[in-house]
């Protein structure tokens, strides 16, 4: 399990860095409406699925 963490951290670490030298707003804009799409979508399934589990029914998106 540390070494899953490990290597999460240092992929999250590449990626940060790789942020932090993006001279390019559109680009940058780009990512952030990546990032906030994919959190939205994460926190449904984490509803749906978390209602699922313990046998109630989520809400809908």
């Amino acid at each position: 399990m540390a070494d899953r963490d490990l290597s999460r951290q240092f992929v999250v670490e590449t990626q940060a860095r790789a942020i932090d030298a993006c001279n390019d707003v559109a680009e940058l804009r780009r990512i952030a409406k990546t990032l906030l799409t994919a959190w939205h979508l994460q926190s449904d399934m984490t509803r749906y699925f978390g209602g699922q589990a313990m046998g109630i029914t989520p809400p809908k998106p």
